[in-house]
């Protein structure tokens, strides 16, 4: 290939995203990633993720209206299908913050939800053991993504419109010149115009001056589960809480082997960049069996763990930027557990910016130099 346009570091959901957006829009395209697409040290890997309209903030109910759509754009003519329509539940105690806020969000946002009373909860999902007090409301469009299927459609998508994809390429460093950006990766360098870091939870290795972004390993684990637990029965539920854990999630029963996959959000221990074990936290996984044999009555035992990594800002919002200092270079960090679900719309957004400087999308509240990513002294 001759000089690139455009080199995208990081090979997970938003990195393959943003390189089939630049190779669709004719920009000559390197993807580099570490490890191979699909792998199973970051935060896109594993069956499934959550898309859904239930946002607490109507920038992001916008953003992921689009994000169905692209998916839904994906997935023609791909087998197996990439998304699977379930309905979701948002649920807890009546005036928990961030329920409140979800509703409020939902209704500015004309988002169709119907609102369930707790009599209400109890009839419609009787194998949920909700406690007295606890409201919800339910929305309808709300879906899972088969999340490794995704990635490897994104990625073999890119490579169809152009991108080349290089696996086991670990870059070193980045260096800016006027017009033109240097990538040292696996020994060698690489000159292009422009670079997109969406290296996850490595991204604050290859800037000059680090961001406010905490690694957390957060608990998953799968359950043996009956039929009423079948797609159809029982929905995409996230428990909200006023404490730790804020969110917990449930979802149906889903192939290959019909387990009901349990998590918390935003409750796991910090850790090194480079800590590559994915060793289950036996005190989380032992609450998190707890809650489940608690909360879902019928549900069996554990069958399968794993951990997900997160890569959280202060604000848990994204960073969608140029890199100060670094011409460019730059940062695509749909992180804080929540990203997966808008990588087609990320990638668009970043070829917007970095071709054309601006983009149509709601994306102020991602700008680097926002006060809750003070850089680190």
């Amino acid at each position: 290939m001759t000089t690139p346009d455009l080199v995208v570091v990081g090979g997970g959901v938003t990195g393959t995203a943003t390189a089939l957006a630049a190779a669709q829009r004719g920009l000559r395209t390197v993807l580099l990633e570490r490890f191979e697409i699909g792998h199973r040290h970051g935060s896109s890997h594993g069956p499934s993720r959550i898309i859904r309209l239930a946002y607490h903030e109507v920038e992001y109910i916008t953003l992921a209206r689009e994000a169905f759509e692209r998916w839904r754009g994906l997935e023609r003519d791909i087998d197996p299908p990439l998304l699977r329509t379930t309905g979701g539940l948002d649920c807890g105690m009546s005036g928990t913050p961030s329920l409140e806020q979800t509703i409020e969000a939902m209704r500015e946002a004309d988002v169709p939800v119907d609102a369930l009373s707790s009599s209400d909860l109890a009839a419609r999902f009787p194998q949920i053991s909700f406690d007295p007090g606890m409201v919800g409301v339910y929305q309808p469009d709300a879906a899972v993504l088969y999340a490794d299927q995704c990635v490897a459609a994104l990625a073999r998508r890119a490579r169809e419109s152009g991108a080349e994809i290089r696996e086991r390429s670990l870059v070193q460093r980045i260096e800016s010149a006027p017009g033109s950006v240097t990538i040292a990766v696996n020994g060698t360098t690489i000159t292009a115009g422009a670079v997109v870091i969406a290296a996850g939870s490595w991204a604050n290795t290859l800037l000059f001056r680090p961001l406010r972004l905490a690694v957390t390993r957060e608990q998953v684990a799968y359950f043996d589960a009956a039929e009423h637990f079948a797609v159809g029965r029982f929905p995409l539920v996230l428990e909200h809480n006023a404490e730790a854990p804020p969110l917990v999630a449930a979802f149906p029963r889903l192939p290959p082997n019909g387990w009901v996959k349990l998590m918390y959000h935003r409750n796991g221990p910090a850790i090194d960049t480079e800590n590559l074990a994915g060793t289950a936290d036996q005190a989380a996984l032992t609450d998190l069996t707890g809650y489940a044999h608690r909360r879902l009555r019928g549900l069996g035992r554990v069958r399968e763990v794993e951990t997900c990594r997160y890569t959280m800002t202060p604000d848990e919002d994204f960073v969608l930027d140029a890199v100060p200092g670094q011409p460019g270079v730059w940062l695509a960090s749909a992180c804080s557990g929540h990203g997966f679900k808008f990588g087609p719309v990320v990638g668009e957004t970043m070829v917007d910016l970095l071709t054309m400087g601006t983009t149509t999308r709601p994306t102020a509240r991602f700008a680097i130099n926002r006060p809750a990513l003070s850089t680190l002294d």
